[in-house]
């Protein structure tokens, strides 16, 4: 990177305008080193995924009849 500075400041008002670019050019650089990382989404929004539901096991097949058409024992 080169800079220009112009309109004759003095020897302090470079000294802090050099800092202020090295600080920046820095956190550039720490910025590029660290790797990207993908954001993650809460539980919230992982639960309105669609997504694949098993079919029902065995063991938990019920009657196709409601319980209100199921005939009462003769008691």
């Amino acid at each position: 990177m080169k800079f220009e500075v112009s309109g004759r400041p003095g020897h302090e008002e470079t000294a802090a305008i050099a800092a202020v670019i090295n600080t920046i050019a820095a956190e550039e650089a720490n910025a590029l080193a660290t790797p990207v990382q993908v954001p993650r989404q809460s539980s919230w929004v992982l639960a309105w995924r669609p997504r694949d539901i098993p079919a029902p096991l065995p063991s938990h097949t019920y009657e196709t009849q409601s319980w209100a058409e199921v005939e009462p024992d003769g008691e």
